[in-house]
C-alpha cells in the first residue's frame, strides 16, 4: 500500500517538472481517438506525421539511465520520446502502444512499421526506455540512418533498482481495484502494466529473488540487440562513462556542462503513489454518490483493513 502521507504542499515541492515535448494541444487532438472505421486500428486514426528525421535510438532496458539519457539528448538538442512523455496522455499513449505490442507479441493485427511509427514518433528524433525498446527490429528497419545507442549496466544493481520501484509499486495491493474507477490515468496504466511487464521483464512484482525470471529476459535483451544492430550503428554505453563516447558516437560537440545524472527511483514512486491515491479518491468520490457518505466511510474502512 503506498504511503498515506502525499499532502498538497508535497506534491507541489516533488512534482515532476514539466517535459519541453509536452505539448497540450497536440495531447488534446489525439485523447479521444477512436479505431479506424475501417481497420479497426487506433494508429490508423492518429492524425500525427514525420516533422523531423528519427536520429537516434536508445534501446537499453529500463532502470539503466534512460533518464539521465533522455535529459543528456535533450541538452544535446535533440527532441527524445520516453516513457515519462507517454504517460502525459496515458489513455491515448499507452492504448498505442498496446496495440503495438498486442500486434508483435500476440499477432492481434498487422504489425507496426515506418508508417505507424511516424504517427506517434514524428515529432521526436530519438528514442528511449519501455515500450520503444521492444522494437528493436522494427525501429531500426523504419530508421536505417538511426544510430543505436544501447545502454546498460551490471545485471545486480539492474535487479536491485527495478525491485525498488516497479516492483514495489506493483506490489500495493488493489491496484485492479482502485483503477477500475479512473479510466483517465491508473486504468490505463494497469492495463498496460499487465500487458508489457511479462513481455519485457517476465514478470510484473518479482524482481528480488535469486530465480527471478527478469534476470534472463536482461541478458537475452541485449543479446537480441547485439545480434540484429550492425555494429557500425552500435555504441554499448553506460552513462557514467560521461559526455564523452556519447558525443563522439553522435558527432555532437561536448557541452561545457556536466552530463545530468538523474537518479528518478524515488519520484518514480511518488508519482505512482499519487496516482493510487487518486484512484483510492475517485472510488470513494463514486461510492459516496451510489450510497451516502456515512455508508461510503464504513465501506471504504472495510475495504482498507482488508487490503492492508
Amino acid at each position: 500500500m503506498p504511503n498515506a502521507a502525499l499532502s498538497t504542499g508535497q506534491v507541489g515541492a516533488r512534482q515532476p517538472q514539466m517535459l519541453d515535448t509536452f505539448d497540450a494541444r497536440k495531447v488534446k487532438e489525439i485523447y479521444h481517438l477512436e479505431p479506424h472505421p475501417e481497420t479497426g486500428r487506433l494508429i490508423d486514426s492518429h492524425p500525427g506525421t514525420r516533422s523531423k528525421p528519427m536520429r537516434v535510438l536508445c534501446l537499453g532496458m529500463s532502470r539503466t539511465g534512460t533518464m539521465t539519457l533522455f535529459h543528456a539528448l535533450q541538452k544535446l538538442g535533440y527532441n527524445p520520446y520516453h516513457m515519462t512523455v507517454a504517460i502525459m496522455s496515458p489513455r491515448t499513449s499507452l492504448a498505442l502502444w498496446g496495440e503495438a505490442l498486442r500486434a508483435k507479441y500476440h499477432g492481434e493485427s498487422p504489425g507496426w512499421g515506418r508508417a505507424e511509427f511516424d504517427k506517434l514518433l514524428g515529432d521526436y528524433d530519438g528514442v528511449s526506455d519501455v515500450p520503444c525498446n521492444l522494437f528493436t527490429e522494427e525501429l531500426i528497419a523504419a530508421y536505417p540512418d538511426a544510430k543505436v545507442v544501447l545502454q546498460t549496466r551490471d545485471v545486480e544493481p539492474w535487479l536491485r533498482s527495478m525491485d525498488n520501484t516497479a516492483g514495489a509499486i506493483n506490489r500495493w495491493r488493489s491496484w485492479e481495484t482502485v483503477a477500475a474507477w479512473d479510466p483517465s490515468l491508473a486504468g490505463p496504466f494497469v492495463r498496460f502494466r499487465d500487458l508489457v511487464c511479462p513481455i519485457a521483464f517476465r514478470t510484473i512484482r518479482d524482481f528480488s529473488s535469486a530465480d527471478t525470471p527478469a534476470r534472463q529476459a536482461f541478458a537475452d535483451h541485449y543479446a537480441h540487440v547485439r545480434r540484429v544492430v550492425p555494429r557500425d550503428r552500435l555504441l554499448e554505453y553506460k552513462v557514467q562513462d560521461g559526455w564523452g563516447p556519447l558525443c563522439a558516437f553522435l558527432g555532437e560537440e561536448v557541452p561545457d556542462e556536466p552530463m545530468p545524472h538523474v537518479n528518478d527511483a524515488e519520484q518514480f514512486v511518488f508519482a505512482h503513489g499519487l496516482m493510487w491515491w487518486l484512484a483510492f479518491g475517485k472510488m470513494v468520490s463514486n461510492v459516496s454518490l451510489m450510497v451516502g457518505v456515512p455508508a461510503a466511510g464504513i465501506v471504504a474502512a472495510v475495504w482498507w483493513r482488508r487490503a492492508s
